[in-house]
């Protein structure tokens, strides 16, 4: 009996409607919450004594004390509690490294970002300081070292750290997810033309938002000579699923028009890691692109819009194009710093894209990377053809951004307009402390 029941599983999923590209466009346009702003904010779980990474041991009763408190329900992977989740849909969750984070429901005001975020940190700092723990905004482990922190027992995690250490430039991929803490921001957009523009913007300022975040030159108990080793790492995580998405989405014709599928294809042609059936991850391995497995499926399986969805979140650029737009590239800070970046995307999102993006007009798009590497060794002192500086191309943006938010929103930007006035971030801070050891960070930052 249960061979037939397999074997009519088998024949349905033969049967099933091959997905198409026009299917997946409409994933793109399925939010409709044109206005909102999201936080995702990753912190390092260190012990508080020796600044080396918390076990998971620990971060497992904190995390399970906190919903005793709260009543938000325990997630897991298989056996392992690997975070919890409120009835409202925000929730902290363990990254590879066991780094925390805090992903908030999506809001119209900052305001709300701002309660919601520090109520949950207040209490989460509050409970860990019991195990002697601390959750620091800083972008990569200051003390241990790759090989010396454990991977989360996440079944998701376990391919990702077998497969994008093989592939090219990703020879670095496993500190990528065992040490590095950032902020992302997400963004919603209305239409195609509001996507095209706002990722054409985002993409462009990119590497100078990553600039003034930068906030992990000192590694493995080291000061080291890059502002921000945690971008540098993200360059070194697989090269076909990290930053090469801009010059495919926006080279081809039409291209406001084709702006969902010219990212889609570029989605398409990245190897896969694992697809999900019945609560089973099966490991692909790279045999396939998603394009193959769309065309030809992979065994008895065939695509879908989850396994579309999943393996477009295995990708990494630092602008990521979901229903909503995800800027990735910023090193942790603190709280405060995190809303900062929150009101002013949403103040450059407010603007007239179009005239932003005129008063930028002297970036170009192929020179994303070439950005991206002197910022993260030279910091915003570098100049674009030796003629303007990081720093004022940051100035540009503050104004913009500050123009489009109402008066409450604009108290937000105190941390940023602080950095600009003083032209230090807290790379530039670090470097120019006498550091001894980690512990220095935290009387230096906060």
């Amino acid at each position: 009996m249960l061979n037939l029941l397999d074997k009519k599983q088998e024949n349905k999923s033969l049967k099933q409607k091959k997905l198409k590209i026009s299917d997946i466009e409409k994933y793109y346009l399925s939010n409709q919450n044109n206005s909102l702003i999201g936080l995702e904010y990753e912190r390092l779980s260190l012990d508080k004594n020796t600044f080396k990474n918390a076990s998971y041991e620990l971060l497992e009763k904190i995390i399970k004390h906190f919903c005793e408190i709260t009543s938000w329900n325990l997630i897991y992977d298989d056996k392992t509690i690997i975070g919890a989740k409120s009835d409202s849909g925000s929730s902290i969750s363990l990254e590879p490294g066991c780094q925390l984070e805090i992903s908030l429901s999506p809001k119209k005001e900052i305001l709300f970002i701002d309660y919601e975020a520090n109520k949950i940190i207040n209490l989460l700092d509050k409970i860990a300081s019991a195990y002697d723990v601390i959750f620091l905004g800083y972008g990569i482990s200051p003390v241990t070292c790759v090989d010396d922190i454990t991977l989360l027992n996440k079944r998701r995690y376990q391919l990702m750290n077998k497969f994008l250490p093989k592939r090219h430039y990703g020879e670095l991929s496993q500190r990528m997810m065992r040490q590095s803490a950032g902020i992302q921001i997400n963004i919603d957009y209305k239409d195609k033309k509001d996507a095209y523009l706002k990722l054409k913007f985002f993409n462009l300022i990119s590497p100078f938002m990553m600039g003034l975040c930068a906030n992990s030159p000192f590694e493995n108990n080291i000061l080291t000579d890059k502002y921000s080793n945690r971008a540098h790492i993200w360059r070194y995580t697989g090269k076909e699923r990290c930053n090469f998405f801009y010059k495919k989405i926006f080279s081809s014709p039409f291209r406001v028009r084709n702006i969902f599928k010219n990212y889609i294809n570029a989605i398409l042609d990245v190897p896969m890691i694992f697809i999900e059936r019945d609560n089973k991850l099966i490991p692909l391995e790279g045999k396939i692109t998603f394009r193959d497995f769309m065309n030809s499926g992979y065994l008895d399986y065939q695509a879908t819009m989850d396994d579309y969805i999943t393996h477009s979140s295995l990708c990494f650029p630092d602008v990521r194009l979901k229903n909503y737009i995800e800027i990735r590239n910023h090193d942790s800070q603190d709280i405060k710093m995190a809303l900062a970046l929150c009101a002013f995307y949403k103040g450059l999102s407010n603007s007239d894209i179009k005239k932003s993006l005129s008063k930028i007009k002297f970036l170009k798009l192929d020179d994303i990377e070439k950005y991206n590497k002197e910022i993260i060794s030279s910091g915003l002192d570098y100049k674009i053809n030796n003629k303007i500086d990081a720093w004022s191309v940051l100035a540009i943006l503050f104004n913009i951004s500050k123009a489009n938010l109402n008066t409450n929103e604009r108290s937000y930007l105190e941390p940023i307009l602080k950095i600009l006035k003083l032209r230090k971030t807290n790379a530039d801070l670090l470097f120019d402390a006498d550091i001894k050891e980690a512990g220095d960070i935290i009387d230096v930052l906060y």
